[in-house]
C-alpha cells in the first residue's frame, strides 16, 4: 500500500501563518484593552486630614507625576497626596503618597518629597481707620496663620468710587509698609461706610520724589521707596496743583542705608492712614576712584565706583570713538600711573 506523503510548508508560507497569529494575538489585546499607555503630566498635591485650627503651606503645591492606564477606556487619572496628620508645627518635609488610577499604575512622581510649613491659625479683633467717614462696623475679626495676622497692623477701607453718601467697601487688612496681607481673612469682609466730608474735599494718590543730597566722592548707584505714593487729603484747590510730594533732604553716606524720612506736605493737606507722614528710603552709595587703562601706550583716566572694574573688554577704541562704562566719567588722557 502506498504511503502519502505530507506536503512541505514552503518558508513563505510559514512567515504569512506567524504573521497572522501575531496579528490575531495584537488584535486581541488591543479589542481587551489590555496594551497599556504612559502618561505625564503636573497634577496638584492634595492636603488629606488637614486641621482647621492649623495654617499647611505645600511646596511646591505641583509635582510631575508619570502614569499608567490602559489604551482603550476611560483613563481615569491618579490622586497625589500628603497625609498632615504626620506634619507638624513648623517645617518638615513629606513624602507624596498617590492612589493608583483603575486599571493603571503610578510609575514616578516628581519631586517624591515637598515641603510642608504648619503653623497655628488665629483670630484677633481689630479697629477699622477711616479718615472722614463713619465705618460700621467699627471692629473687624482678622483671622489666617500666625505670623500673617502678626503682619496686620491696620484694617483700612477700600477707597469708595463716590464723594459722599452710603457705600459698601472692602475691608483691606495691611502692614507697616502699607501692602495688602493677602494670606488672611477678614469678618465682616464689607463694610457700610458713610462718607461724611464736605464735598469741595478731596482725595488723590500723588507719588513720593525723594531727595537725595549726594556729596563730591560717592555716587548713588541705586534706591528705592516705601511707599511709592501717598493718599493726600485736602480742599480742591489746595490739591490742584499738587502733582506729588517731595521728602526732606536726605545726607547720602557710603554703603547700604535705609533710613525714615519724613514727606514735606504743601499747606492745608494731610495723608490719609495707613501711609503716615513718613517714607522708608533705602539706597546703594559708592566712592567715587581714579582709575586708568592703557590703550596702545597711552594712559586713560576715569573716575569710576570701586566696584566697577576697568579691562581691555570694557574701555576701548571704536574707530575714533572711545567706550567705557557709562557708570565712569571720562577725565583725560596722558601721564603715568
Amino acid at each position: 500500500m502506498p504511503v502519502k506523503k505530507i506536503p512541505k510548508v514552503e518558508d513563505k508560507t510559514k512567515l504569512f501563518l506567524l504573521s497572522l497569529l501575531l496579528a490575531f494575538a495584537l488584535w486581541s489585546s488591543v479589542s481587551a484593552g489590555s496594551v497599556p499607555i504612559r502618561v505625564s503630566r503636573d497634577m496638584e498635591v492634595l492636603a488629606l486630614n488637614a486641621q482647621s485650627s492649623w495654617y499647611y503651606q505645600i511646596t511646591p503645591s505641583v509635582v510631575k507625576v508619570t502614569y499608567q492606564v490602559p489604551l482603550l477606556g476611560e483613563k481615569p487619572e491618579p490622586l497625589v497626596y500628603v497625609r498632615l496628620d504626620q506634619a507638624k508645627w513648623g517645617d518638615q518635609q513629606l513624602t507624596v503618597e498617590s492612589v493608583a488610577p483603575s486599571g493603571g499604575r503610578v510609575i514616578s512622581i516628581t519631586p517624591q518629597k515637598v515641603m510642608v510649613h504648619v503653623e497655628p491659625v488665629v483670630s484677633k479683633l481689630m479697629p477699622v481707620s477711616a479718615i472722614g467717614m463713619k465705618v460700621e462696623p467699627g471692629q473687624v475679626i482678622v483671622t489666617g496663620p500666625e505670623t500673617a495676622v502678626a503682619r496686620v497692623v491696620v484694617v483700612r477701607v477700600q477707597a469708595p468710587e463716590q464723594a459722599y453718601g452710603v457705600v459698601q467697601v472692602k475691608a483691606l487688612p495691611v502692614d507697616s509698609a502699607g501692602a495688602e496681607v493677602n494670606e488672611v481673612k477678614v469678618n465682616p469682609e464689607l463694610l457700610t461706610v458713610t462718607i461724611q466730608q464736605a464735598k469741595d474735599t478731596l482725595i488723590v494718590e500723588v507719588p513720593v520724589v525723594p531727595t537725595l543730597d549726594v556729596p563730591d566722592g560717592l555716587v548713588l548707584r541705586s534706591y528705592s521707596l516705601t511707599p511709592k505714593t501717598v493718599l493726600l487729603e485736602g480742599s480742591s484747590n489746595t490739591l490742584s496743583g499738587v502733582s506729588y510730594v517731595k521728602t526732606v533732604s536726605v545726607r547720602v553716606g557710603e554703603g547700604v542705608k535705609t533710613v525714615d524720612v519724613p514727606l514735606l506736605l504743601p499747606s492745608g493737606v494731610s495723608v490719609r492712614e495707613p501711609n503716615g507722614l513718613t517714607v522708608k528710603i533705602t539706597y546703594n552709595a559708592e566712592k567715587m576712584v581714579n582709575k586708568d587703562v592703557v590703550i596702545d601706550d597711552t594712559h586713560y583716566w576715569f573716575s569710576c565706583p570701586e566696584s566697577v572694574s576697568l579691562t581691555a573688554t570694557t574701555v576701548y577704541m571704536d574707530g575714533n570713538s572711545l567706550v567705557y562704562p557709562r557708570e565712569c566719567i571720562y577725565l583725560g588722557k596722558g601721564g603715568t600711573r
